[in-house]
């Protein structure tokens, strides 16, 4: 069971290891060394250490990426490609930051087409005959 054990906090630390590859390496080595260091205590700690304690630690500790990305932000780095990676097990995860981007274009595109239909509205209204919804849209005044 312990080399079951030791393989997953292996496993682990080699994805956080991945995950902060843009990091200093002295930094990234720092941090993997603290990570190993507290995860050794906590399973010190255990009455009778099972694979599901070990696992519960390593849950505790928070996903790889996500220490990777708060990791470069303590050393001012961006946590994008040139910084820190997001690739983690070989998975690009689509974050919150890729579904804002979507939304931001299906909104630029749809007020475009909110737009295009307005001015349309407008033009087949003024070359309508009397001009009398044209006049009811920018208020004014017919044959005045």
């Amino acid at each position: 069971m312990t080399e079951r054990n030791d393989s997953l906090v292996a496993e682990y630390l080699a994805r956080v290891s991945r995950a902060t590859a843009g990091l200093p390496a002295d930094r990234r080595e720092e941090l993997v060394g603290d990570l190993r260091e507290h995860i050794e205590t906590s399973r010190a700690d255990l009455s009778a250490e099972t694979e599901a304690e070990v696992r519960g630690i390593l849950d505790r500790l928070g996903d790889p990426a996500v220490i990777a990305r708060a990791a470069a932000e303590d050393a001012g780095l961006p946590a994008a490609p040139g910084g820190v990676s997001d690739v983690v097990d070989g998975r690009s995860p689509a974050g919150p930051s890729r579904r804002r981007r979507v939304w931001l274009v299906v909104a630029i595109l749809g007020g475009i087409a909110l737009l295009l239909l307005v001015v349309a509205a407008l033009f087949f209204a003024h070359n309508s005959e009397g001009g009398a919804a044209m006049a009811l849209i920018t208020g004014a005044i017919p044959g005045g």
